[in-house]
């Protein structure tokens, strides 16, 4: 029983030093394993804060998407994916649900322009949300992609 006991706190310090040595992550990463061609990869709650965790472009809906998107590329790229491999984006606004102004359209067709030189993906979702996890953040993005 003590060697089961010593074992299981081993094991836990083990995860706890692991854990405390990946940097912190603002918003969530899910992913799947991309080693066979086809599977795809969920990245979610993406926002625009960078890898301090300060907030980018306060009140500047531009900025922020820029930084949405920069997060995106590096969570792609620890699965071995680029923005190329983007299939389907849904870009969550800070606002009245039913309501997206014209001008988020634009600037993030703007950004689009920039970040899918090729081309945007052919899937995309654009909606508002009365909050997202602060007031000050004004857009949440996820995405799907796969090899």
């Amino acid at each position: 029983m003590k060697r089961l006991f010593l074992g299981l706190i081993c094991a836990l310090l083990t995860t706890l030093a692991s854990a405390q040595s990946n940097p912190v992550q603002f918003g969530y990463t899910y992913k799947v394993d991309t080693g066979i061609q086809g599977k795809q990869v969920y990245i979610t709650g993406q926002r625009p804060f960078n890898e301090k965790g300060e907030l980018i472009g306060a009140g500047d809906l531009g900025a922020q998407i820029r930084q949405v998107y920069e997060n995106v590329k590096t969570a792609l790229g620890k699965v071995g994916l680029t923005l190329r491999d983007v299939k389907q984006v849904t870009y969550h606004l800070k606002g009245e649900p039913g309501q997206v102004s014209a001008l988020a359209n634009q600037q993030i067709l703007q950004s689009n322009t920039i970040y899918f030189p090729d081309g945007a993906p052919k899937l995309s979702e654009l909606k508002n949300i009365p909050k997202i996890i602060r007031d000050d953040v004004l857009i949440e993005v996820e995405v799907i992609a796969s090899k």
